[in-house]
Parts: structure tokens; C-alpha cells; sequence
């Protein structure tokens, strides 16, 4: 099948779009924006829209009367990719976007879609309409697809979380095929790089439109309040109120300070399991996401949720396929309470069990804050929308200076480019961890260590600001136009208007929540926290040695080790200085007390600085023996 064969089925095709009443607004809105930008020009242009206003829908309708050939749809991953593919294809009628939306009606002559996986050939391509591939395995993977095809091939590409279209690889694909349309979808005009999504914004579907039309979940947002803070810098002690911890949290070392410290991280937890308990009054399984600094910072996180009786998991870009799927497998089938993830954005998280996020970082840009709340805004109950089953919420610590972002989030729906440029910043997101990894000396040792932190209230606020009765009567009126009787969804013009007036009253104070501990189980959760703490002290040594995980030195140093590969030597003996610091044998860890454990936790600073010390003059030893 050429391109005029498939230029001539996107343009005869009869596809349902403008008048079907079983479309959303932002998907007829979207088509018709995109449609008229290019029949002025043949530019890249992008559409914005929130997660779970339909975004997937819109990409399935996008070809018809408008691509002139075949279309190359590129999701960010393998989860996402799945997702497009369940909608576009038309073998499988109860999942089909065409069939379910009553986009394409019987006969169904296309269109035919092909994935690019490892056993596809250009063959399955020629036969397909549409082609879906994920960015990595059509541009970056040894063997590139892109080159295999003449540069005609595709004359319309449909990029998935645009986003993330940074840097050279895009614009060489966007060059490669330079007589093809290109619509990127995102929920954010900002690129993973700092810059903008290639292309000219043609159409944007705001979040308080969303959440009106009950498109996406009404969210707050729930900050810590600390009455007071004392912590140690360079040996200092000092105790700082409120007052002054407002002024405080906007100094890097505060709020990377604040983020790290297990104190402050325990009354996120108490907060966000306090919310959890409140969406979970609606019935179905419910569950927190948070975001961490690093793999340690979460698991120092997981073990506060495991020993408030949690089930918890980390996941991680750098975990092992096998993990990651199995963390992912148990997300999906709601078996566990939180999930805590590091250096992901979460695409393809979508879950609309996910319900509070909790904010265990700071974010130094508003993009990667917004993608992160978009995490929960999926609706739990979407068969009715303005339910309270689908309020979610937000929870953070002040010190943290993430309130700025929820701020600015409020103020995200503006139409004036120039409000996102101030936030562009000149770079891809800063990730904080507990080292400076620009310097060669890492350590475990926090800059700034929290004593002790008095909480007694949490402030709670509203997401939608004020009363728009223009955009309120708008609502209605555009429902009317669509053949929806407002009444029918139990809402009135009133009842729009107090919603708006209670999540524009002022912030409101809510009581600290502390949660109940046994003592069992947070020996339990402490014990396995000690793994990842040798994990970090065997890195950090490494780092520090300037030797790789695998590789035989540190084995043929020291002859205990020999054979093992560096890094597996090392978590051996960071496992033995735990052990010292505790008081116990090889094998009478889980004898340890919770006091020895809570030791040895403390410790992993000074046991850095020792196995440095002690694998340093072994290999300079064995150095002189050569």
C-alpha cells in the first residue's frame, strides 16, 4: 500500500468528529485547531492538554482529512505505546477509540495498524495506515528504524508527550522526514531539556475548564506547617520558627535539608496516609505516589509507610527490568499503599487509583511539578464525574519551597506565552541527591540534619481560585450545544458557582495528623532499609575510588573478597560494619534491637569514611606488591 492509497483512505474516509456528541470537547476542539493550522502552514505545531481530558482519542482522530499519507505515531514508552495501540485497533471492537466513540462505523476497511517491535519488518509497515513505535526503538536503538525508510514515507507524525522531544534526536527525525506534519501532544509547553515543545501551540484545554466539566479530578494541595525546626549546619545548632523558616526555604541547602531528613519526611507520610484514609471513605483501592530525591532518600521513605503498616515499593528508572515490572505489576493490581518513585516522570502512570501525591522533593522548575500532579488527576469514578470519590490531593512540606510551583500551577492556565517563558529556566531539571555528584568526593553525610520538628497543622488549598461566571455559563451553554442537558448530571449554574466559592475560600488549617507506630514494625522496616544503605555505602566508596561496580581490584586486594566483582565485595563489607556498629555476629542481624538498628542507620557516613580508608591502603598495598 503506497501513500496515495493511504492518502486517499484518510480522505473519503467518513469518520464521525465534529458532530459526535460521544467525542469531548478538547478532542473536536483540538481536530479543528490542528485542521485550521494547517491549512495555513505546513509548520510543527502542538496541542495541551491535562492527562485524562482524551489526548489519546485526539491522536486517533487526527489523520482524517488531514494526513496525505501515512502516519508515525511516537509514544515516549512501552506503556503508553500499548495504550495507543489498544485504541487504534479495530480487531479488538470493546477497547477501539473508532468503535467505542462511534468514530468509524461497519464496513470498517481501516485503518490498519503496525508496531514496530524487534520481529517487525518494513513489509508490516507498508501494510499499515498507521505505525506505532516508542521514541527509543525508532531513533535511538542500534539499527535505526527511521533510516530504513525514504524520507516520503510518513507525511504525518503524531509525537506522544512532546515533552520530551528534546535536544538533536528529535529535530533529526523532524529533518529526516521534512514534508510530514508534525502534532505533538503534551501537557506542558516545556521540553525535557528546559525549552519549548518544537512547534507553534495551535489549541489549549486549561485545567479549571477540565475540572469543571469533570474531565480530571479537583485537586488541593496540603502543606506541613511547622511550628518550629531545629537542625545542626557545620556543627551549629539552631531552632527557627515558622516566620523564619519562610524565608529560609527559598536557600537550596534548607529545602534539599528539609527533604532529606527522615523527620520532615514522617509528617509528609502522616499527611498523605491522613488523606488516603479520606478518599478511601469512597470505596475502591486507593494509593499514594511520591516523589524522592534517590533510590536511598526512597527507601528511607518506604520504610516510614512499612512501619505505619504500608505496603510500599520504590521504583526507579536505574531498578532492573525484572523489578521494575514486577513494582509495576503490584501498582496496577492495587496491592499496594504507596508507590515512591525516583528520576521517573511517570508517563503511563495514569492510574486512576492514584490518588495523593506526596512531595517528599523540591522541584526547581514547574514543569516537572506539574507532570508529577498529573500523576492523580485521572478520575476514580468517571462515571460520575463531579463525585467526591474523585477529589485528590497534594501533600508537601513548606521547607520544601514546592508551594511557589502549586502557585504558579493555579495561575498554569494563562494565555500569555510570556508567563511560561519566566519558568523555562536555561536547563533540564535539577534532581537532588545526597551528594554533589560534581564533585568526586561524594558522602552520605547530610549538610544539614534535622533534630527535631514541632508540626501542628497542615494548611489545605483549593485548586480552583475564584468564581468565573462567564466561564460558568459558557459550560452550560456549550453542553446545551452538544445535545447534554446539564440537570441530567445533577448540576445547575448554582451549584457550579458554590463549588467554586468553597475552593476559592482561604486556605484552611487542618489538624496534624501523627500516626501510631509499633515499635515491631519499625525494627522490621529499619532492617531492610540497612540493605539499601549498604547499596549507597558501596557506591559512594566507589565513587570516591574511582572504580566500577563489576571489575575484580578490590577482590584481589583483599583476599576475604577475591573473585567477587568490586561493588558486590563492598556491600559485603559495608554489611560487616553495619554489623560492628550494631553489636552482632555474621549471621544475628535479625537479633539486632531497635535501638542497634536505628545505630547503624545513623552510621553509614562514618562506615563510608572507614571502608574508604581501609580499601584504599589495601589497594595501595597490593599496588606495591606489583
Amino acid at each position: 500500500m503506497d501513500n496515495q492509497e493511504v492518502a486517499k483512505f484518510f480522505a473519503t474516509t467518513k469518520a464521525a468528529i465534529m458532530a459526535n456528541e460521544q467525542l469531548r470537547d478538547p478532542q473536536r476542539e483540538g481536530f479543528n485547531a490542528v485542521a485550521e493550522h494547517f491549512a495555513k502552514s505546513n509548520a510543527p505545531c502542538y496541542v495541551q492538554l491535562p492527562v485524562g481530558c482524551g489526548k489519546t482519542g485526539l491522536m486517533a482522530i487526527m489523520p482524517f482529512g488531514l494526513s496525505d499519507g501515512r502516519v508515525l505515531v511516537i509514544a515516549p514508552n512501552i506503556v503508553i505505546r500499548d495504550t495507543i495501540l489498544k485504541a487504534l485497533d479495530l480487531s479488538k471492537p470493546a477497547h477501539c477509540f473508532y468503535t467505542q466513540r462511534g468514530v468509524l462505523k461497519p464496513p470498517l476497511k481501516g485503518p490498519f495498524v503496525a508496531e514496530l517491535t524487534a520481529s517487525a519488518n518494513i513489509h508490516d509497515c507498508a501494510g499499515a495506515h498507521i505505525v506505532v513505535s516508542t521514541a527509543h526503538q525508532f531513533m535511538l536503538k542500534s539499527g535505526k528504524w527511521y533510516e530504513k525508510f525514504p524520507r516520503e514515507y510518513f507525511r504525518m507524525i503524531l509525537v506522544d508527550e512532546g515533552h520530551h522531544s528534546a535536544a538533536p534526536t528529535w529535530q533529526t527525525l523532524f529533518d529526516y522526514f521534512n514534508k510530514a506534519k508534525i502534532v505533538s501532544f503534551t501537557a506542558t509547553p516545556f521540553r525535557a531539556d528546559g525549552k519549548a515543545v518544537t512547534g507553534k501551540r495551535v489549541y489549549k484545554f486549561d485545567y479549571t475548564r477540565a475540572m469543571l466539566f469533570g474531565y480530571i479530578s479537583q485537586v488541593d494541595a496540603v502543606h506541613a506547617m511547622p511550628e518550629s525546626i531545629t537542625f545542626t549546619v557545620k556543627g551549629k545548632e539552631r531552632t527557627l520558627s515558622l516566620e523564619q523558616i519562610m524565608k529560609m526555604k527559598e536557600k537550596d541547602w534548607f529545602s534539599k535539608g528539609v527533604a532529606l531528613s527522615e523527620e520532615c519526611d514522617r509528617h509528609i507520610v502522616d499527611a498523605s496516609l491522613k488523606y488516603l484514609d479520606a478518599v478511601r471513605e469512597h470505596g475502591q483501592p486507593r494509593m499514594i505516589i511520591g516523589a524522592a530525591c534517590s533510590i536511598r532518600h526512597a527507601a528511607q521513605i518506604k520504610a516510614l509507610y512499612e512501619e505505619r503498616g504500608m505496603k510500599a515499593e520504590v521504583l526507579s528508572s536505574d531498578m532492573k527490568k525484572e523489578e521494575r515490572d514486577r513494582v509495576e505489576a503490584a501498582l496496577r493490581a492495587g496491592l499496594i499503599d504507596a508507590v515512591v518513585q525516583v528520576q521517573i516522570l511517570g508517563e503511563g502512570y495514569d492510574l486512576s487509583t492514584l490518588s495523593v501525591a506526596a512531595v517528599f522533593r523540591p522541584f526547581r522548575s514547574l514543569a516537572p511539578y506539574i507532570q508529577f500532579v498529573g500523576r492523580i488527576l485521572r478520575l476514580a469514578q468517571p462515571q460520575v464525574p463531579h463525585s467526591a470519590a474523585n477529589k485528590v490531593y497534594v501533600v508537601s512540606h513548606v521547607g520544601l519551597n514546592d508551594e511557589r510551583w502549586w502557585e504558579d500551577f493555579k495561575n498554569f492556565d494563562k494565555a500569555d506565552q510570556a508567563f511560561f517563558s519566566s519558568y523555562l529556566g536555561d536547563g533540564a531539571e535539577e534532581i537532588v541527591t545526597e551528594g554533589d555528584e560534581k564533585k568526586k568526593r561524594l558522602t552520605l553525610r547530610p549538610f544539614m540534619r534535622v533534630l527535631n520538628e514541632t508540626i501542628e497543622k497542615y494548611v489545605q488549598k483549593g485548586f480552583l481560585k475564584k468564581i468565573d461566571e462567564k466561564l460558568v455559563n459558557g459550560f452550560f451553554e456549550q453542553m446545551k450545544t452538544f445535545g447534554f442537558d446539564p440537570l441530567e448530571f445533577g448540576l445547575t449554574p448554582e451549584i457550579i458557582k458554590q463549588r467554586l466559592a468553597a475552593a476559592a475560600q482561604a486556605p484552611q488549617p487542618v489538624a496534624a495528623h501523627e500516626a501510631f507506630v509499633q515499635p515491631q514494625r519499625r525494627r522490621d522496616a529499619l532492617l531492610k532499609r540497612l540493605a539499601q544503605e549498604a547499596r549507597s555505602i558501596a557506591d559512594t566508596v566507589l565513587n570516591r575510588l574511582n572504580l566500577p561496580f563489576g571489575g575484580l581490584k578490590i577482590g584481589a586486594a583483599i583476599s576475604t573478597h577475591a573473585g567477587k566483582d568490586n561493588g558486590v565485595a563492598l556491600i559485603a563489607l559495608a554489611f560487616s560494619h553495619q554489623n560492628r556498629v550494631m553489636g552482632v555476629e555474621g549471621g544475628g542481624r535479625d537479633e539486632a534491637t531497635l535501638e542497634q538498628i536505628e545505630r547503624a542507620v545513623q552510621a553509614s557516613a562514618d562506615i563510608v569514611d572507614r571502608l574508604h580508608k581501609f580499601v584504599s591502603e589495601k589497594l595501595a598495598a597490593k599496588a606495591k606488591e606489583q
